[in-house]
């Protein structure tokens, strides 16, 4: 029996509407691409499953560590508007004050937690609207913000000298606290250690690990216009940040760390950016863009330890080197093979420099013996 012709009617077409100029395909696909990364948004494919278990059962020699689990003696500091600040300390001796990067939490230093209380008093806060920090009433996420709950922490430990190391955003707001409070340098800030840190526009970074085609004008343009989703819809934003992580996971692996790093880290690192209220990540990115403090480093009149590492895509070692020129008598340390959170892929160097550096400027026996000239460090392979 012949199969019947299909007949459809054709469908009535309707107006084509006003063609628009929109971005190119590349510049479009670069910015929602870096925006669903960060955002942690898409579908959960097969493809994406198949690469995440793939990754998650790698030879993890962090496996046991329990990230997360290490808690200090807790504190409350009241910032300068109020803001209630959760503070923790661990250890005796020479002040470390650590501050942490955008969307993490004080935990994300859990070796540094581990490991350097055993000479030293550490104090690590959570930054406003992050961890168990409150939020401000006035919805204030800026650089100034930041910079004062910096001042804040410090003037709280009541010490003469600490040694400030910060992270990420955590660094970009030490350089505003530098540039605002510049008669804490020298007096009561003996050092900077900036880890994974920057003096300009985070977004540009970010970008252009993602892309080297388009307008960064456009770039820009698309992710902000996600974080302002997140902001006029969070609830859909986090079921959709929930729904997609898979996509998250691989977009933390991506943009958080080196070639090979520990699946276990990755998780960590991922499970702490998610648990981050989306409203407090639409409030606080406006001030991650359109920055410069390019000025304030030469006013810097500190000794600084500048930290990356050379497969960071978010805040990359150009950045790092330009800083590393600009602050006088700095010293940069390059770490290999290690992404945006060298912090956690190479801790054990990082962690034996914080306290060498930490020992020549607040020991000034040690300081004498052993005066460091400004020189440019690279790990070895295997070091």
């Amino acid at each position: 029996m012949a199969a019947k012709a299909r007949t459809r009617p054709r469908a009535k077409t309707k107006p084509k509407p006003k063609a628009t100029r929109r971005p190119p395909l590349t510049v479009r696909g670069a910015g929602l691409l870096a925006g669903g990364l960060l955002l942690g948004v898409g579908a959960g494919v097969t493809l994406e499953r198949t690469l995440v278990g793939r990754d998650r059962r790698r030879h993890d020699p962090e496996a046991g560590e329990r990230f997360g689990g290490i808690r200090g003696t807790p504190a409350k500091v009241v910032s300068h508007d109020g803001t209630r600040l959760h503070v923790e300390e661990l250890g005796q001796g020479p002040c470390l004050v650590f501050a942490h990067g955008f969307s993490l939490t004080q935990a994300a230093w859990h070796y540094q937690r581990r490991d350097l209380p055993e000479r030293h008093r550490c104090v690590f806060y959570d930054q406003r609207g992050h961890g168990r920090s409150g939020r401000p009433r006035k919805h204030d996420y800026s650089l100034q913000a930041l910079a004062g709950d910096l001042k804040a922490v410090l003037d709280w430990t009541g010490e003469e000298r600490v040694v400030v190391v910060a992270h990420s955003m955590g660094g970009i707001a030490t350089l505003q606290f530098a540039e605002q409070y510049p008669e804490e340098l020298g007096s009561r800030v003996a050092g900077l250690v900036l880890v994974g840190s920057t003096y300009v526009d985070t977004v540009r970074g970010m970008t252009a690990a993602v892309s080297a085609w388009g307008s960064a004008w456009a770039q820009r343009t698309l992710i902000t216009r996600a974080f302002r989703f997140m902001g006029q819809d969070p609830e859909r934003a986090q079921q959709l940040r929930r729904r997609g992580s898979d996509l998250g996971y691989l977009g933390t692996r991506l943009f958080g760390f080196g070639s090979r790093p520990s699946p276990t880290q990755v998780r960590f690192i991922d499970t702490t950016l998610s648990g981050t209220d989306v409203e407090v990540w639409a409030k606080v990115f406006p001030s991650l863009i359109d920055f410069d403090l390019s000025e304030s480093l030469e006013a810097v009149s500190v000794p600084a330890l500048i930290v990356v590492g050379d497969k960071d895509r978010l805040t990359p070692p150009a950045a790092a080197r330009y800083m590393a020129d600009k602050i006088p008598g700095s010293r940069l340390l390059i770490l290999e093979d290690a992404g945006h959170c060298a912090f956690l892929e190479e801790h054990e160097v990082l962690d034996a420099e914080i306290a060498a550096f930490a020992d020549e400027v607040l020991v000034p026996a040690k300081a004498t013996a052993r005066k460091r000239q400004r020189a440019s460090v690279r790990r070895v392979q295997g070091s």
